[in-house]
């Protein structure tokens, strides 16, 4: 088991120097902690539920697939379906600003926001598919990466202000937290002291 989590770990420390050639300071964050960081930056969150990723088996596979990216967005259609939006996830402000076009947008009903939801920790209460509801969005931020997830608020605050869709946003918080218990040996392994 060791030997599978520091390769796991080995893999995701590649990936994310790799991404943005730099390296990254991870901390241990709490969900008090997270809250209070977006306050400070004073994001509001208005139509909006906040998420975790559910543990470091999960951390571990999004570097692996390349979904521990910052700034990120998914989005599912009506009925909860994957839009496939050519994997412009990480320059999805053009997508944001076209939601009307993204709507109507070739989905994939094997990727479901039902599934998505199995790999998160939502921090405040359910988050339920909703007749009424035309496009859910999935914004991708951490602070460990505060300039990127800069670009992630700006298009939160986009998003608050359009009027033309009924829409329903997470903010998923990609930073490694205390509920995930890690054991000293992850946590020197990930430069956490």
């Amino acid at each position: 088991m060791k030997l599978i989590m520091l390769t796991t770990l080995t893999f995701l420390s590649i990936i994310c120097s790799a991404q943005k050639k730099r390296d990254i300071d991870f901390k241990i964050e709490t969900d008090s902690s997270v809250l209070q960081y977006l306050e400070h930056k004073n994001i509001s969150f208005l139509g909006t539920q906040n998420a975790t990723l559910r543990g470091i088996g999960t951390f571990g596979e999004y570097g692996r697939s390349n979904k521990l990216i910052v700034p990120d967005a998914l989005f599912f259609n009506k009925h909860g379906y994957l839009i496939e939006n050519g994997g412009k996830g990480e320059n999805c402000g053009a997508s944001i600003n076209k939601l009307e076009k993204l709507v109507k947008m070739k989905s994939n009903a094997s990727l479901t926001l039902k599934n998505f939801l199995n790999e998160v920790t939502l921090n405040d209460g359910e988050y339920s598919i909703e007749y009424q509801t035309d496009i859910y969005i999935i914004l991708k931020w951490a602070k460990w990466a505060p300039a990127e997830s800069e670009t992630t608020f700006k298009w939160l605050a986009s998003l608050q202000n359009q009027n033309k869709l009924k829409i329903k946003i997470l903010l998923l918080n990609l930073d490694i937290h205390e509920r995930w218990n890690l054991s000293e040996e992850q946590k020197q392994y990930l430069g956490i002291i």
